[in-house]
């Protein structure tokens, strides 16, 4: 069932970004690395040097901003200006929500950034990933996935799991999971007292949209074998209820969101069904759900 090596392959192409492969300088805040700039990107913020300082070390703030609402304002009206001239794809997914951009998770914000924007600075990010799954009665364990509405700016049409979402201002870990929760598939509150978290994965992902650092915080939510699913935002198109003997029919779709591909591997090897016994290659994949991008945030040299 497991192909040899396919699941080492597989998270190798979420991690598939090396930095050095390319041409890329950290981008600085307050003395610190807060994302990855490529090449690409730093000849046209040359264009706003009101904004940036551009330089073939770091890219960092203009010294004339100062503080939170200043940085975040300027960087906001620069990714308007840029969307309007359609020169990132990343921004016609824009979600008029915004990250807020610390050196690290729950420390005070330096700015925020419209969530869009986010890639094309190679910005860490955060989000929460559900998975939601049943003990059934004739199928045994199951996973509920599901299929991303076609009018999504991202991913249209491809399968997804239970619950997901990014954590943008204003909203903590556990409450951003409970509202996408209820958002995504109808999750009524008594189910959602049952949330359990089970740590985090992270990852280092380069796409055509930009470069993605990203964090994710895992929960697990058993559900009854007899509630089903209920999108209310318009986002998901189908819901699939997996048999975890299926489940690398899944992992191993083209119909799968690549970056969905390490929560699946994650929840099977925290529920022992991927083992030491069945993958001599379990350090490497531990090691590959869990790239260490808190050293992306440290002083430069």
């Amino acid at each position: 069932m497991i192909e040899r090596n396919g699941i080492v392959e597989l998270l190798k192409k979420v991690n598939n970004l090396s930095l050095s492969s390319g041409h890329f300088v950290p981008f600085i805040c307050q003395g610190l690395q807060v994302g990855i700039v490529t090449e690409q990107v730093c000849k046209v913020l040359l264009r706003y040097p009101h904004v940036f300082n551009v330089t073939p070390a770091y890219v960092t703030f203009s010294p004339i901003l100062e503080g939170f609402h200043q940085c975040s304002q300027a960087l906001n009206d620069v990714l308007l200006e840029l969307r309007s001239n359609l020169e990132f794809s990343s921004l016609k997914g824009w979600r008029d929500e915004c990250y807020e951009i610390s050196s690290s998770y729950g420390s005070k914000p330096f700015f925020q950034i419209e969530r869009s924007g986010a890639p094309i600075f190679g910005i860490r990010k955060y989000g929460i990933q559900i998975n939601g799954y049943v003990n059934h009665s004739q199928q045994g364990l199951c996973l509920w996935f599901q299929r991303r509405s076609l009018t999504k700016p991202t991913y249209p049409g491809q399968i997804d799991n239970f619950v997901g979402g990014g954590l943008t201002e204003g909203r903590g870990v556990l409450e951003t999971a409970i509202k996408e929760g209820e958002e995504e598939a109808g999750l009524e509150p008594h189910l959602c007292k049952n949330i359990l978290p089970t740590g985090t994965i992270s990852y280092l992902h380069q796409s055509d949209r930009g470069i993605h650092p990203l964090t994710e915080f895992i929960f697990d939510l058993e559900l009854p074998e007899t509630w089903l699913p209920a999108n209310k935002d318009g986002e998901v198109d189908e819901w699939i209820l997996c048999p975890v003997n299926k489940i690398f029919d899944v992992l191993f779709s083209k119909d799968l969101k690549l970056t969905s591909s390490p929560v699946i591997v994650d929840f099977l090897v925290r529920h022992g069904i991927l083992n030491i016994e069945n993958e001599p290659d379990l350090p490497i994949i531990a090691e590959l759900l869990h790239t260490p991008l808190h050293l992306l945030n440290s002083v430069p040299s």
